[in-house]
């Protein structure tokens, strides 16, 4: 007689584990409130309010309010800011983290529309959002860099030319000044049998003060 309220007792605690929600894992941030844990196996960077978990469909994107309030993440953007086209290894050293703590703040603020990255150089590279990253990432990349300098030194410029100028293959040369072409960050046109090209106003303006990068 005195097993039916157990039973009935485990079979209650039974239903609330079977549809109670999972419990997500926080812990303080400093100033009171909670923060989401990092995932294990991360490279623990500081999680803070705005990686938040997607807890429901109707929330698409994170909240970017306050993005730059986290430490780690300001340096990386100021190191951004100070090295517009700096690569993962350049900012890691910059802020004195690992690459993949500057891929994961990267990746925030590029959520945020604070940065944008681009491949240049065989090499994910970033630029604030209100510059032109295509162009900074190629001046900041040695093999597209001294491509620009060439066409600079001998524009219009064919692609023998440059690649005298660069000691480089022309294969090489062309595959570059046809990536640099799709961005917009110099003009071709057909003279004959040559393909000559000449740089666009911004890139010119550009690459003219521009130093030659130590990176690659």
């Amino acid at each position: 007689m005195h097993r039916r309220p157990l039973v009935a007792a485990l079979v209650a605690l039974l239903v609330v584990g079977l549809f109670a929600p999972p419990a997500v894992a926080a812990s303080g941030d400093g100033d009171g409130k909670a923060s989401l844990t990092a995932p294990v196996g991360f490279d623990s960077p500081e999680i803070d309010r705005y990686r938040s978990v997607v807890l429901s469909s109707g929330l698409s994107r994170a909240d970017t309010e306050g993005v730059l309030e986290q430490r780690t993440r300001k340096a990386v953007y100021a190191a951004i800011r100070e090295s517009p086209g700096a690569d993962l290894a350049t900012l890691a050293d910059a802020v004195g983290v690992t690459k993949s703590t500057v891929r994961y703040h990267a990746d925030v603020l590029r959520d945020a529309g604070l940065v944008e990255a681009v491949e240049a150089g065989g090499a994910l590279r970033f630029a604030p959002a209100e510059m032109n990253a295509d162009l900074a990432a190629a001046t900041s990349a040695e093999p597209t860099n001294a491509v620009l300098e060439a066409v600079a030194e001998t524009e219009p410029a064919s692609v023998r030319e440059v690649a005298a100028v660069t000691g480089r293959a022309q294969s090489t040369v062309s595959h570059h000044l046809s990536t640099l072409a799709d961005r917009g960050l110099v003009e071709r046109e057909r003279a004959g049998e040559a393909v000559l090209t000449r740089l666009s106003d911004e890139t010119r303006a550009v690459v003219a003060d521009a130093p030659i990068p130590a990176d690659d």
